[in-house]
């Protein structure tokens, strides 16, 4: 062995916990160095270094394979810079993850990784979060919010944070949620969320944000089983630009509206450049009904909240293949039981969908419903061009009285001058989920 690098093996070895500190830079090493390969416990590691470096510091994760088999809270951070040039690999321990992640509060959900600060810089360089998430998804059989369901990782209370190439694969559940933060910019942000067996990516959303304001996310590619991008409950001045997503529920504002005691106002929000591909939907607004729903399972019960949706544009959207590229609702959650559709009182106002363009799976381009007691005033198309891919193709459609694309809208203020063709009315439950084409009663006729 070079001399040189005995005495840097030597010197990596007797360092305790795996982390060389050097003034203000912490560089980590994992365990399974001196443990034959075995998956050894980083994390302990990793809060040390976070611990050590992470004020006015600098924590590198080098060029290895990290196992973490336990929770990481790197929050309170100041004027630190991360490098992750390995791989972080999250154990599989299913009831370890089920009771020891971290409370996230919304919707009763939980993360594996909180992290956080004040002027942190995050570089992916080379590095990424491997979350594997297979064996959730098998565990998971299709199932909408498991309790305890770790959210991959989440930024927190964090204000001029700069996140960098970072790159996620296989998330446990959501990849990356932004909370209670602003000033927060995202560049060339990549997540893969696929599976290899039977049991789907059910809620591997890309990125989600709530109580946030002022966050870019700028270049992303993301492949997922749920939404692309959301703006969850209060998210304002968010601009998206630049993204790739492919299979999922697309780009949207929402869900909003799940709890009563705490309005949600999204104000202010631009989604631009994006490409959707083979995807439920694609570019819409979804809110809670305006009655409260109980069902037993996680996260999954609420409405009745109140709010507002201002100012928010779709710009220049390719869709290709999708399932509903258009669509605002109020009545998201229950609509295939009709559940207290027609009650929402969070009013949605001036959203623009402007250059738009592609194919939907099915013959509904787009479906606008505003409840009776919150229409909805200045919703707007520009330059809005979809057509079904049997369209497109010349051939007939199936099981449907309708053989046009259709444009369904009740309760939009100002239909005539709001440039969207509308041609029947929107039904109030008229799902996300669509599974057929539409017929004359305003509902797919499979779903």
């Amino acid at each position: 062995m070079n001399l040189n690098l005995w005495f840097i093996a030597l010197w990596v070895t007797l360092v305790k916990a795996w982390v060389v500190n050097e003034g203000t830079t912490c560089t980590l090493y994992p365990e399974s160095l001196v443990h034959r390969g075995q998956a050894v416990d980083d994390a302990p590691s990793i809060q040390q270094a976070f611990d050590t470096c992470g004020t006015n510091g600098t924590v590198i994760f080098t060029k290895n394979l990290f196992h973490v088999n336990t929770v990481l809270n790197t929050t309170n951070l100041l004027n630190c810079d991360v490098h992750l040039r390995g791989e972080l690999r999250f154990s599989t321990n299913i009831p370890y993850w089920r009771t020891h992640a971290i409370s996230v509060v919304l919707q009763d959900q939980v993360t594996a990784w909180l992290f956080g600060g004040t002027n942190v810089n995050f570089y992916g360089e080379g590095g990424f979060y491997n979350g594997q998430g297979q064996e959730w998804y098998n565990a998971n059989r299709n199932e909408s919010n498991q309790p305890g369901r770790p959210m991959s990782i989440t930024f927190y209370n964090s204000t001029n944070l700069f996140v960098d190439s970072l790159k996620v694969i296989q998330p446990q559940f959501w990849a990356t949620f932004v909370w209670d933060s602003k000033n927060v910019t995202f560049t060339n942000l990549f997540v893969n969320a696929t599976s290899d067996s039977k049991w789907g990516t059910m809620n591997t959303d890309g990125f989600d944000s709530w109580k946030s304001d002022s966050i870019l996310v700028e270049n992303a590619t993301i492949i997922m089983g749920d939404d692309c991008i959301a703006a969850k409950g209060n998210t304002t001045n968010f601009h998206v630009k630049n993204v790739y997503c492919e299979g999922g529920t697309g780009i949207t504002i929402g869900s909003i509206g799940q709890y009563p005691e705490t309005p949600d106002y999204n104000l202010n929000t631009t989604f631009e450049n994006v490409h959707i591909k083979n995807a439920m939907d694609g570019a819409y607004v979804k809110t809670w009904q305006g009655t409260r729903i109980y069902t037993p399972s996680n996260g999954d019960w609420g409405g009745g909240g109140t709010g507002l949706v201002k100012n928010v544009t779709f710009r220049n959207f390719t869709m290709e293949n999708v399932g509903l590229p258009i669509q605002l609702s109020q009545c998201v959650y229950s609509a295939n039981t009709d559940k207290g559709c027609n009650t929402s009182k969070l009013q949605v106002e001036d959203v623009k969908w402007q250059d738009i363009r592609g194919t939907s799976r099915f013959n509904i381009a787009a479906s606008m419903y505003c409840s009776d007691e919150r229409p909805c005033p200045n919703i707007t198309f520009e330059n809005v061009n979809i057509t079904s891919v049997n369209a497109s193709l010349g051939l007939p459609y199936y099981n449907t009285d309708i053989h046009h694309e259709i444009f369904q809208c009740t309760n939009v203020l100002g239909q005539k001058n709001s440039g969207i063709p509308c041609n029947q009315a929107a039904p109030s439950n008229f799902s996300q989920w669509i599974y057929g084409n539409v017929d004359s009663s305003g509902l797919a006729t499979l779903t």
